[in-house]
């Protein structure tokens, strides 16, 4: 009798406990649906007769079936993000939605994420000011805003990202002074990597933050280390005082010493103005050597990976159709499309360093325009399969991978254009101990 109580019990007890792990995923699931609704390109090949959101591309979950991250860099998504999809998706430790068009102001219940520790939306159009709710995601230790329409000040309630390493605003409309995120924010001792550059800030830069190189502050009007001193740092004459200048004294005819001084120092001044020009010819002709040559350039032609109908998908590529060998740039989700394949290959090039699979150049497009890219060799490999698997790379998203922007291949010739704020952005971690980037 007590035997078959305590299974009665024990029966009751397992009835009674919630199911939390199937209604979370549904509600995962019902979340991930409405943002694909919302905002569209390749959340549509998600497979939605599945059950569990799990195995769509971006999407990952942990041991309980819970979604801990959504990585969808360059899925061409556009427009607003509505509310009501992140409050529900509360175990997101990782958000990545860069490299696309996404617009308006950031939902307020992507404050209820608390567990979030990373959230990368730079390359997207976001704009206002910098939401109070990022301020209470406390386990918050990347955090790139860089490549909006923010605007406004930098905000104090970073003081509550204690945990903060990385903290990108730049190439946005923000504006004021730089606080004081080491002393005044408890921010700066623990920041790695930082960048506040091409925004509308003025003032000097805070002790704590000159660690940084100077290119983390290019494009402002700030000052100080590392940039130009600051002007009240110290006094400088408007005019130089002369001695004809002081009343009761008179001018003094030069000495035959001094005279001869003067003419050696136009000399050595001469020769050493002429060495200079001989240096900075010889490095024109460094850099024209190093250009691509313009006479590979056939044609022209721009596409935008995973945006094909089923029915295209199917069909033979345009390359292998065209007997005239149509060469093609092709370009990642919803990247900007400021410069043409000829534009590339006409500039001049110059080089970022060497490695394994090739050399990387710094390609100057304009005054304002700077392109990297990588000249790829010995890979041998078919056009289809190289395309198969660089595409695959560049859907991919890494704290330590460089995000491609573009790709070309034809035969031999391969190149890859990587984002050029990225690759500046890698170069200042290289120069700090214990940084690791993949090639």
């Amino acid at each position: 009798m007590a035997c078959s109580l305590s299974t009665f019990l024990s029966t009751l007890l397992l009835l009674s406990l919630p199911l939390p792990s199937t209604q979370d995923l549904a509600a995962d699931k019902s979340a991930l649906l409405s943002l694909r609704s919302a905002v569209g390109g390749r959340t549509f090949l998600w497979n939605t007769e599945q059950t569990t959101p799990c195995n769509w591309t971006g999407v990952a979950c942990d041991g309980a079936n819970r979604v801990t991250a959504l990585r969808l860099p360059g899925f061409a998504l556009s427009g607003n993000i509505p509310e009501g999809i992140f409050g529900n998706l509360t175990n997101l430790r990782t958000l990545s939605l860069r490299l696309n068009a996404l617009t308006g102001s950031l939902p307020l219940d992507l404050g209820a994420c608390a567990d979030l520790r990373r959230l990368y939306l730079q390359g997207n159009r976001f704009s206002g000011e910098i939401p109070p709710l990022l301020f209470g995601l406390s386990n918050l230790v990347r955090l790139d805003l860089g490549e909006n329409e923010f605007t406004g000040e930098i905000s104090s309630g970073f003081k509550n990202l204690t945990r903060l390493k990385t903290l990108y605003l730049e190439n946005n409309k923000l504006s004021g002074s730089l606080l004081d995120l080491g002393l005044g924010l408890g921010l700066g001792l623990g920041l790695d990597q930082f960048n506040v550059s091409n925004n509308s800030l003025n003032g000097s830069i805070p002790k704590s933050l000159q660690k940084f190189d100077s290119d983390s502050f290019l494009g402002t009007s700030l000052c100080g280390k590392p940039l130009g001193a600051c002007s009240d740092e110290g006094t400088v004459p408007s005019q130089p005082i002369s001695v004809g200048n002081i009343p009761g004294k008179r001018k003094s005819k030069l000495s035959g010493g001094a005279i001869a001084g003067i003419v050696i120092g136009c000399v050595v001044g001469f020769l050493l103005i002429v060495l200079v020009l001989m240096v900075l010819f010889r490095r024109k002709g460094d850099e024209r050597t190093r250009a691509v040559d313009v006479e590979t350039i056939k044609q022209l032609e721009i596409e935008v990976p995973g945006e094909k109908t089923a029915v295209e998908a199917n069909e033979p590529s345009t390359a292998a159709v065209n007997s005239s060998g149509t060469r093609k740039l092709v370009f990642f989700g919803n990247a900007t499309k400021v410069f043409e394949l000829e534009d590339l290959l006409r500039a001049s090039a110059e080089v970022l360093g060497k490695g394994t699979f090739g050399t990387a150049y710094k390609a100057v497009l304009d005054a304002a325009t700077l392109v990297a890219v990588k000249r790829l060799k010995d890979v041998t490999m078919a056009d289809r399969e190289f395309k198969e698997k660089i595409e695959v790379v560049g859907a991919m998203d890494h704290e330590n991978l460089v995000p491609l922007r573009a790709y070309y291949c034809s035969g031999d010739e391969k190149l890859l254009v990587p984002v050029m704020v990225e690759v500046v952005r890698r170069i200042q971690e290289l120069r700090q101990p214990g940084s690791e980037l993949v090639d």
